[in-house]
């Protein structure tokens, strides 16, 4: 499972540069072009990796590191990748002080910049941990695999992302345009898609186990239910 994206980003080309292949190379993106789209959309809670500019129409994009860092704007775990056109050393340091785990210069080389986010995306994924455990299923999220009390448990990879995003804080209802953003990669495109997997998602868990359940929660998002809450 690719990580979540989000491209802070005011230039036009750079921006559908950027969201056209990372979607293509399976990643969920998202877009925003100034530090006010940056802060909505990392409140929303989905990004995992944020690809920021430092020139935005209104503030720096060190400000959104400042503000990732300090908890301001969504978790302060964010992954940041600083893409720039400002290549001094001054410049550098500066962001990495504010607390970039990463400094990419433009114009930039594209197979270097997908490795960059693999990578850093390997070492968030370390640190949060890449086993989730909710009633009698255990979730490898490096492995991409599912046990039910050990046995293996298939699920296409739609359905596998949905219970991981699910899992990842089972008790917490999981507004329906932020799974479509984390999952689909997008947020305003109706959720009849979300909806039909969820669907078959929870009668493949009724029929394997006694929980954990899909809850559709007043037709806003999903939850999970477990026996044992």
């Amino acid at each position: 499972m690719c990580a979540q994206l989000l491209i802070i980003e005011d230039d036009e080309t750079v921006a559908e540069f950027l969201v056209d292949n990372l979607r293509e190379d399976g990643h969920a993106v998202t877009i925003a072009t100034s530090v006010t789209e940056a802060v909505a959309a990392l409140r929303r809670g989905t990004a995992e990796i944020a690809l920021i500019d430092v020139t935005l129409p209104d503030g720096s994009g060190l400000d959104v590191v400042r503000m990732i860092r300090g908890g301001e704007a969504g978790s302060p775990d964010v992954g940041v990748i600083m893409v720039s056109g400002r290549a001094t050393d001054q410049d550098r340091v500066r962001a990495f002080e504010r607390g970039v785990d990463d400094y990419m210069v433009k114009p930039f080389n594209y197979p270097e910049l997908l490795l960059r986010t693999a990578a850093l995306e390997a070492r968030i994924r370390g640190r949060v941990g890449s086993v989730l455990t909710v009633g009698p299923l255990t979730i490898d999220l490096a492995a991409r695999s599912i046990t039910n009390d050990g046995a293996l448990l298939h699920l296409p990879a739609k359905e596998f992302e949905l219970l991981a995003a699910l899992a990842r804080d089972p008790r917490k209802v999981h507004m329906k345009e932020d799974l479509m953003e984390r999952i689909w990669g997008y947020r305003n495109a109706g959720t009849r898609t979300l909806d039909s997997h969820a669907s078959r998602l929870r009668r493949r868990l009724l029929t394997v186990s006694e929980g954990p359940w899909v809850i559709n929660n007043w037709s806003v998002g999903y939850s999970l239910r477990t026996v044992i809450q």
